[in-house]
């Protein structure tokens, strides 16, 4: 059957049945091409997601003790911290970052903070520095991928004039280590 014979077939039943019957006609093709197109494909994701949920449950099943896992990631922790010395290496390594990125630093107060009787310790550094707003921030970036165990616990920032490009800053920064 041709284009031209169908709308011709289309336009006799619109004649002979009116509107209504060609809309319900319409409707009857829609919902019989949404059967095959749609709830097939609806019906195949939901017999998927029961496999994948099956495949979990027997994943859990096989695991082991949570308790036993959480304390070996909690020594695994505790052994990545550097010690003391590491701090003598981080805090070069923020100084030769800060000459890297054209950020001048005043003298520091840096202190040793015993956190009780934990493994860990901190190292507070408190340190003013000055340059343009950019410089900073990439002074910061590198620090924090440069010694993954440092925080940037506080940070203000203070400009003279409007038009001037220079900040000082005011940085806090934080390093964890073990405790001996």
């Amino acid at each position: 059957m041709t284009p031209q014979h169908m709308v011709a077939w289309l336009r006799y039943q619109l004649h002979r049945h009116g509107w209504p019957a060609v809309v319900g006609l319409v409707l009857i093709i829609g919902a019989v091409g949404l059967q095959f197109a749609g709830v097939e494909q609806a019906r195949t994701r939901v017999a998927e997601l029961r496999a994948e949920a099956v495949a979990q449950r027997q994943r859990q099943a096989q695991q082991p003790d949570p308790g036993e896992t959480a304390d070996k990631r909690l020594a695994a922790f505790y052994d990545s911290l550097p010690n003391a010395d590491g701090a003598l290496e981080a805090i070069e390594t923020i100084h030769r970052s800060a000459g890297e990125n054209g950020v001048k630093l005043a003298t520091g107060e840096y202190r040793l903070v015993r956190q009780g009787s934990t493994k860990l310790q901190r190292y507070q550094i408190n340190l003013p520095a000055r340059a343009s707003y950019p410089h900073l921030r990439a002074w910061l970036a590198d620090v924090m991928n440069a010694v993954p165990t440092a925080a940037l616990s506080d940070i203000s920032f203070q400009r003279e004039d409007i038009g001037s490009d220079t900040v000082e800053a005011s940085v806090r920064l934080t390093l964890f280590l073990r405790a001996p």
